[in-house]
C-alpha cells in the first residue's frame, strides 16, 4: 500500500520532570518514521509537508535510514522550522509553547500524490496544518476508490496567545471537518473540549457517525482508548485498557522513565496501517494501543526503527 501522509512538521525540545532536555524532530515526523518502520519495505510511505532551511540537511540525514519513505512531497520553507517546546510535571499535565509554525499545506502540494495513495492519514499537529479546502480535495477524490481518511482532530482545539503557548478552545465548525473523513482520532482532553455545547463522548460519538465517519477512536494515555464504531447502522463501542509500562532503568512498574510525546501520532499511524490492511477497527485499535505504549518506553524519536512491525509481534 501507498500511506500518504500530511501535516507539519516541527523540531521538539521536551523537558520532563528534572531530567535533561530531549530534542528532536516532532510532530509529523512521528507519523512518518513510525509508519515507515511498521510497514516495512512492502509499502510506501509518501509524506507531504515543509522543512526551515534550518533543519533540511538534518531531515533527509534522518529520513534516509527508512528506505520506504517517498520524500518528493517534502518541500522546502524560506524560514525556520516550528519550533515546539514541551514541559511535562510529575502529574503528567503538558504545558505547549511554539515558535515559527509554518504556513497551511496548500492543494498543489497533497494533489499530485493522491491517485497513487491508498489510504491517508491527515495529522492536525499544529492545528494550522492544511486549510477546508485540502481536505475537502481528498475527500472528493476518494470517492472515486475505496480510500480511506484517516484524521487526527489533534491541535485543531488549540488557540495560540501573544507569548506562544497553547490553549484550549472549542471548534466552531468541526462538522464540516469530520464529514470529509472516515476514523476520527482525538484525546479525551480534545474531544472535551472540542464542542461549544460540550457534548460528553457518547453524544460526540453519535453525532460524529451521523455526518459519516465510520469510527471515532478516543486516545487515554496511559488508560488506553475507546472507539466507536458503526456496524449495522448501530454505534457500538469499546474499551480497549492500557497497558502496563516499565521503567527501562530498573524495570519497576512506574511513569519516571516514560515520554509521551508523539504517542497519538504514533498510534495514528499503526492504526491506518492495521485497518488499511485489515479493515477491522477494532482489531486496529487494539494493535495501535500496544505500539502507542512502546512508543512510550522511547525517549523523543531517534529510535523509532524499533517499533517494526516485525519487533511488535514478538512483543504480543
Amino acid at each position: 500500500m501507498n500511506f500518504l501522509v500530511i501535516g507539519h512538521l516541527c523540531y521538539d525540545e521536551i523537558n520532563i520532570g528534572g531530567q535533561d532536555p530531549v530534542t528532536g524532530f516532532g510532530g509529523i515526523y512521528y507519523t512518518v518514521a513510525s509508519l515507515a518502520a511498521i510497514a516495512g519495505n512492502d509499502h510506501t510511505i509518501i509524506p507531504v509537508f515543509g522543512v526551515g532551511i534550518d533543519r533540511e540537511e538534518e531531515l533527509y540525514s534522518k529520513i534516509s535510514a527508512y528506505s520506504n519513505i517517498l520524500t518528493d512531497g517534502i518541500f522546502t520553507l524560506d524560514h525556520p522550522t516550528n519550533t515546539v517546546k514541551l514541559f511535562y510535571d510529575e502529574a503528567g499535565e503538558r504545558i505547549e509553547c511554539s515558535e515559527h509554525i509554518a504556513p497551511p499545506i496548500p492543494v498543489s502540494a497533497v494533489e499530485p500524490f493522491m491517485k497513487r495513495s491508498d489510504a491517508v492519514l491527515v495529522n492536525m499537529v499544529s492545528g494550522f496544518d492544511i486549510t477546508f479546502d485540502v481536505l475537502y480535495m481528498i475527500n472528493d477524490e476518494k470517492r472515486s476508490r475505496n480510500v480511506p481518511v484517516y484524521l487526527d482532530f489533534h491541535s485543531m482545539t488549540l488557540g495560540i496567545d501573544e507569548n506562544n503557548k497553547r490553549f484550549r478552545r472549542p471548534m466552531v465548525d468541526w462538522r464540516r471537518w469530520a464529514f470529509q473523513a472516515n476514523i476520527i482520532q482525538m484525546s479525551e482532553l480534545e474531544a472535551s473540549t472540542l464542542t461549544v455545547e460540550r457534548l460528553s463522548e457518547l453524544q460526540l460519538a453519535k453525532l460524529m457517525m451521523s455526518l459519516g465517519p465510520s469510527a471515532m477512536i478516543i486516545t487515554r494515555g496511559e488508560r488506553g482508548v475507546h472507539v466507536y464504531y458503526t456496524e449495522k447502522k448501530k454505534v457500538l463501542d469499546q474499551e480497549i485498557p492500557g497497558i502496563a509500562l516499565r521503567n527501562r532503568s530498573n524495570n519497576v512498574p512506574g511513569l519516571s522513565d516514560v515520554d509521551p510525546t508523539g504517542c497519538g501520532d504514533v498510534y495514528g499511524a499503526a492504526c491506518l496501517y492495521h485497518y488499511g490492511n485489515s479493515g477491522d477497527i477494532v482489531a486496529a485499535t487494539k494493535y495501535a494501543n500496544r505500539v502507542a505504549a512502546r512508543k512510550a518506553l522511547l525517549s523523543g524519536s531517534d529510535n523509532l526503527q524499533q517499533l517494526s512491525d516485525e519487533t511488535m509481534n514478538e512483543a504480543e
